[in-house]
């Protein structure tokens, strides 16, 4: 039995997130695609008429592999959008540094500027 594929290995059959309801890659083979309603701690099939609870799933831990969420292009825009947050706030941070050249911190504000005009691209 494995569950090294599942995102904590202690605790095997529960998903990546597991405080949101959403859909993900787990079984058999990565075709496959289940519900994880994180209310009641179930998953449910791919048309949602069944479900299985977390025991049924771990018991089919050494068959069933866990791929990952299935995110939705929201979801990704919105890792993307803190990803550049976080990237140009560092840039800011740096070019307020005095053990820069002038040269080098005006290189990061034009960074700064550039990264946040990232999320403005039509």
């Amino acid at each position: 039995m494995t569950t090294k594929n599942w995102p904590d290995p202690k605790r095997p059959s529960v998903p990546m997130f597991p405080e949101r309801d959403g859909w993900h890659a787990l079984g058999l083979t990565n075709s496959q695609v289940k519900w994880w309603d994180a209310t009641n701690q179930y998953w449910w099939d791919s048309e949602r008429r069944y479900y299985l609870t977390l025991d049924e799933v771990a018991f089919r831990v050494p068959v069933y592999r866990y791929y990952g969420p299935v995110l939705t292009p929201t979801q990704i825009n919105e890792m993307l959008a803190a990803e550049r947050q976080w990237c140009a706030d560092a840039c800011r941070a740096m070019s307020f540094d005095n053990h820069y050249t002038k040269t080098q911190r005006d290189a990061l504000e034009e960074a700064e500027t550039a990264i946040r005009n990232l999320g403005t691209a039509p």
